[in-house]
């Protein structure tokens, strides 16, 4: 993955620089209904707006709102000074060539360049009789039924750090209206702390290989309450993958975790989560946030161990260590390997064994066949372009001989950078090489790839649609 690439560029780095201390709900059954989502970029963490299906008529808008908005009517208000567009680099979504704009005084739609000059008043959209403001508005370009735009609203991770298994929708809304004000579909920032639970009804016989499950790349490689704005440096560019912690990924829908355990013999917690060779969160910070999160849920948790970057050398006394410290962490959450990655979710919850030790090396699962499962396989195509990685990800999907076995696949959708790419920081960081293709990825499962997906892993997954998309195709599975 990125940590074996990048390895040597990060040692140089480290050398140099130190790091700083619903009108319409929804419908999962049916495909070619219009939706909304909403998702958040990764380099300046801006509201994302995207839709499909859209009738996209003349007089259509597309609102954010930071409260439920329960209806819409128009108002006459001043005239507001024009927009200016984020330069291109900024923008993201299907258009090239099309245009972000910046949130003023509510109102974000191309200005009408011909009347501007003339009119002092201009008729402005509000929600629920004007005691909710609209934020952010967007026209949709007629004619074209998908568009995905970054805003220029700012999102607060601290915000997502206040879920908890009861919220539902939070921080913004996003509703489709016609010219009329009428609410066409809605959506909002969500979290799905039990999704798995939710379809029970029609998962419950399948095997997690049958499902299409929502993963993160080095999913421990986050910092709290980091700001990339403020604190960002070259080493952070090129070390951190998520913005959520472990609690906040898992409660947003992910259920697969990319694990990299590094020890470090002479710290009071030896076993760390590493990215490469950098040090990222201590191992007992994840477990924890897993084993209460499946506590609280009873939801499935495939636990995936790979790599092992630092400190475990070529002998096996490292490896004991840590599946004797997983198994007094996890304890009697750990689905037994009896199970088989055969068994169904009922067989699963059924032992209330929720949390699938994966780990990456088939000596140790020889060794504790009662503790282990042999790892996922992790389909990496080391891709630097959206093109290339776009036709990897086609390929393996295409010709994918895997579907015949229960053993969970992951397609690692993110792009990695090459050593010398790092070193001389070419490509901006992983944030712009996640933004340039995570809404590109979420169409790409989303029309084309989602029937057969197994589990998708991305780079700061809160920019992708892939939790949404998954739950919509495991939803209609039972009719496919």
């Amino acid at each position: 993955m990125v940590g074996k690439v990048i390895r040597l560029a990060l040692l140089m780095l480290l050398a140099a620089w130190t790091e700083e201390g619903q009108a319409q709900t929804e419908s999962y059954e049916n495909p070619n209904t219009l939706k909304l989502w909403l998702t958040i970029s990764a380099r300046k963490r801006f509201l994302e707006v995207s839709w499909s299906n859209a009738p996209a008529n003349k007089g259509d808008q597309v609102l954010v709102t930071r409260e439920d908005a329960l209806s819409f009517q128009s108002q006459l208000l001043r005239k507001h000074t024009p927009l200016a567009a984020f330069p291109s680099e900024e923008g993201s979504g299907s258009g090239d060539g099309s245009p972000s704009y910046v949130p003023i005084s509510g109102f974000t739609a191309r200005p009408d360049t011909k009347t501007a000059t003339r009119k002092v008043e201009q008729e402005y959209w509000v929600a629920n009789g004007g005691a909710t403001e609209v934020v952010a508005a967007i026209q949709p370009s007629q004619g074209l039924t998908t568009q995905w735009f970054t805003t220029g609203l700012p999102f607060d991770y601290a915000l997502s750090q206040n879920v908890t298994v009861h919220t539902d929708c939070y921080g913004f809304w996003a509703s489709y209206i016609d010219a009329q004000g009428n609410i066409l579909a809605k959506t909002c920032l969500r979290v799905f702390p039990r999704w798995m639970n939710d379809l029970k009804s029609k998962i419950g016989e399948m095997r997690l290989r049958d499902l299409f499950i929502p993963g993160t790349h080095d999913s421990g490689s986050y910092r709290p309450n980091f700001d990339p704005l403020l604190r960002e440096s070259l080493v952070t560019k090129y070390a951190l993958t998520q913005d959520d912690d472990i609690r906040g990924q898992l409660m947003h829908g992910v259920r697969y975790l990319d694990i990299r355990v590094g020890y470090y013999r002479n710290s009071p917690d030896p076993f760390f989560i590493y990215h490469g060779i950098t040090k990222q969160r201590p191992l007992q910070e994840v477990i924890n946030q897993v084993r209460d999160f499946v506590y609280e849920t009873n939801e499935i948790v495939i636990f995936g161990l790979k790599e092992f970057p630092v400190g475990f050398g070529k002998g096996l006394g490292v490896h004991r260590l840590l599946i004797s410290y997983l198994r007094d962490q996890f304890h009697d959450l750990i689905a037994h390997p009896s199970l088989t990655w055969s068994a169904s979710l009922r067989d699963i919850w059924a032992r209330k064994q929720n949390v699938f030790l994966a780990y990456d090396h088939e000596a140790m699962v020889e060794e504790f066949p009662d503790v282990l499962f042999g790892s996922v396989e992790q389909r990496w195509g080391n891709k630097q372009t959206w093109a290339t990685l776009e036709t990897y990800l086609r390929n393996i999907n295409d010709f994918d001989v895997s579907r015949f076995s229960s053993r969970p696949v992951s397609d690692m959708a993110e792009l990695t950078p090459e050593t010398w790419d790092v070193i001389l920081d070419k490509i901006g960081g992983l944030r712009k090489m996640a933004d340039n293709v995570n809404w590109r990825i979420s169409q790409l499962y989303r029309n084309e790839l989602g029937t057969n997906a197994n589990i998708v892993a991305a780079d700061f997954i809160r920019g992708t649609t892939l939790v949404e998309t998954a739950i919509e195709y495991n939803a209609r599975k039972i009719y496919m």
